[in-house]
């Protein structure tokens, strides 16, 4: 008797239980939603929403959007429902316009309908058909469960009538199926908006009043274990994610090979003796670009200029700072020496680019000099191409070089647009394959047998000059050696140790009067190689910071929710 009173309850109230056609339309609102859903039996949903949206004589409208969760929180973990789309047509089989978008970190996906060049008006008719799969749950060990949100509690519109058919595979009825619904905002666990009714193996749910927005209505029902298959996912569901860094592997591979061909220096397997003599005379810059693999760094800019002052080309004067909390500063004043010094066309285009029409300037003015990097990237390929020119280095490692670093800053862009877009997974996959590239494009530039004999003998000079109190002869024999030697220090990182030895070897006393003519810098009373040492790496560190190679140019229950399906929808 009870069950003949829902049924004809059911039939009753769900066509008469909501509000008339509305008078007065203010927005977009569903005048009726009607949705069939199909359960399979490998666990899947085909899902068929028949909507009924009315916008009246409202301006300016053109369709409706539907947005799905295409992955579900349970207490034991998150569940991915993968959704694919059918079709979208209207009642009759008419395709309608649409564009489809996935936010990867909500983990939805919408279908935005309708035509942005068009208008509509009155009322208007969507069906929209998709599959589901994984919908059914087999965790449990006695019973599985469909637990489903059957439209979504974030509709941004009012529905003011909404029936559901479940149609179970045979073998799922009432008999031995145990049903809940729940209906009202999200998380809540009664009942007050929705009726339901079992016809053989359909279940059949209504609305009982206008559903407003952010309300929702969700059923459970469990039945025996068996009747449905629980979903295997596929390798590319399992594995799919981590399939992704198959992508830096296969970039480390193809940038192995291409190094080994390109980039691989010859061997030069001897150990390293001292070298008295800077190898063939080359200039600070190319000692340190071979030595660091063709790579230009700010080093090399602070060795040249001290190594220009050296040789009387230019003069180095510290300023005071002015204030308290100001900072200090360096004038660098050109020279016009009589004695006419062969420069490279890298030292010539990095003093011609520092003074320009001037014979002073301060350092702090560089900085200030919003196209100065161009003098920069000028020289630094000036110094490259003396390397290539004078027979030390491959030319088509500096090319490919050039497309690793490229390459690698690409990666940068793509990490940012993937992120964003919550495609976490494949951004981590670009920052390896980014690493990569930018490891190989350090090495790849590849030396000439030339080239790696200087190398190596460069690492001599190195040697010769940590270890200078083993030649002091030598020392005594060479004039000037102290300062000649001092931008090689800088390149090689050793100038404090390299002003160290020079006061072991000459003694303070030699020191105590000693001022370099090419810098008028503030070192006490006495020189001594601390003082000395602390003042270049200043020096050096202030002009890395203001001309350096860097530029600015360059759950349960709840009709909220619990379970799959969900999501929601509105008008635009």
């Amino acid at each position: 008797m009870k069950k003949i009173f829902v049924a004809l309850l059911f039939l009753v109230l769900s066509p008469f239980c909501v509000e008339a056609r509305r008078t007065v339309i203010s927005d977009w609102y569903v005048d009726d939603f009607q949705s069939t859903i199909t359960v399979n039996a490998d666990s899947s949903l085909l899902v068929e929403e028949k909507i009924t949206a009315d916008c009246g004589d409202l301006p300016d409208k053109h369709g409706i959007f539907r947005i799905l969760p295409t992955e579900t929180k349970t207490d034991s973990g998150t569940i991915k429902t993968p959704i694919s789309l059918v079709g979208i047509t209207d009642f009759n089989g008419n395709k309608l316009p649409y564009s489809a978008s996935a936010d990867n970190i909500g983990r939805t996906l919408t279908w935005k309908i309708g035509d942005p060049n068009k208008t509509v008006t009155g009322e208007n008719y969507y069906k929209i058909t998709y599959l589901v799969k994984n919908a059914v749950r087999a965790g449990n060990a006695d019973f599985d469960e469909l637990y489903w949100n059957l439209f979504g509690n974030f509709w941004d519109i009012d529905i003011d009538k909404f029936n559901a058919k479940i149609i179970f595979p045979q073998g799922i009825d009432e008999s031995n199926a145990q049903t809940s619904v729940y209906s009202g905002v999200l998380g809540q666990k009664s009942n007050n908006l929705a009726i339901y009714n079992w016809n053989g193996g359909t279940l059949e749910i209504g609305s009982t009043q206008t559903l407003y927005p952010r309300t929702g209505i969700t059923a459970s029902i469990t039945f025996p274990k068996g009747i449905v298959t629980p979903y295997e996912p596929g390798i590319l569901d399992i594995y799919g994610n981590y399939l992704l860094f198959l992508i830096p592997l296969a970039v480390f591979i193809c940038c192995y090979f291409i190094w080994n061909k390109h980039g691989k220096d010859p061997m030069m397997d001897k150990t390293i003796v001292p070298e008295f003599e800077i190898p063939d005379n080359l200039s600070p810059a190319q000692i340190g670009m071979i030595m660091a693999n063709g790579t230009f760094n700010d080093k090399m800019i602070t060795a040249t200029i001290i190594d220009l002052a050296v040789r009387k080309q230019l003069s180095l004067e510290q300023i005071d700072k002015k204030w308290l909390f100001g900072d200090k500063d360096v004038k660098f004043t050109r020279i016009n020496n009589p004695e006419k010094i062969p420069l490279s066309n890298f030292e010539n285009v990095l003093i011609d680019g520092i003074f320009q029409d001037k014979n002073e300037i301060l350092m702090s003015e560089l900085k200030k000099k919003s196209d100065f990097y161009k003098v920069i990237a000028k020289a630094k390929k000036a110094a490259a191409d003396s390397l290539k020119n004078d027979g030390f280095m491959e030319p088509s490692g500096f090319t490919l070089k050039n497309v690793f670093t490229g390459l690698a800053g690409v990666g940068f862009v793509a990490i940012f647009f993937a992120a964003i877009n919550g495609f976490f997974e494949l951004a981590g996959a670009v920052a390896v394959s980014m690493i990569i590239f930018a490891a190989f494009s350090a090495i790849m530039p590849k030396m000439t047998t030339k080239g790696a004999d200087v190398k190596w003998r460069s690492k001599g000079f190195k040697l010769y000059m940590e270890t200078a109190e083993k030649y002091r002869s030598r020392f005594y024999e060479k004039e000037n050696i102290f300062e000649k030697f001092l931008p090689y220090a800088i390149v090689f990182g050793i100038t404090k140790e390299w002003a160290k030895k020079m006061e072991q070897i000459y003694g303070k006393d030699y020191f105590t009067a000693y001022h370099p003519a090419w810098y008028a810098g503030n070192f006490g009373a006495n020189f001594n190689a601390d003082a000395f040492s602390s003042q270049i790496n200043s020096l050096s560190a202030g002009i890395a910071a203001n001309i350096g190679t860097s530029s600015g140019a360059n759950g349960s229950g709840g009709a909220g929710g619990g379970g799959g399906g969900g999501g929601g929808g509105g008008g635009w």
